[in-house]
């Protein structure tokens, strides 16, 4: 089942598979590594902003980003 990424709770492991956003956006997304099929961990979650940290291949730790609740909600992914 598919959820904007704003609505997930924090700590959960998820898998982007889609990003509902226009041109402009989405390139800046993709340029911090946020595409179709990263997987992220939402550190913080809830009113303000999201804050996810990208996993590697083999699940270790990435850079962390702060995404505004906006652009988070049009983030869709795969609870893992």
């Amino acid at each position: 089942m598919l959820a904007p990424l704003s609505m997930v709770p924090e700590g959960s492991l998820v898998k982007v598979r889609e990003v509902r956003a226009g041109a402009g956006l989405a390139r800046r997304l993709a340029e911090r590594g946020i595409l179709h099929g990263a997987t992220l961990r939402v550190v913080k979650s809830g009113p303000g902003p999201v804050i996810v940290e990208l996993l590697g291949p083999l699940g270790s730790p990435g850079p962390r980003l702060i995404l505004g609740l906006g652009m988070a909600f049009k983030i869709l992914v795969e609870v893992r």
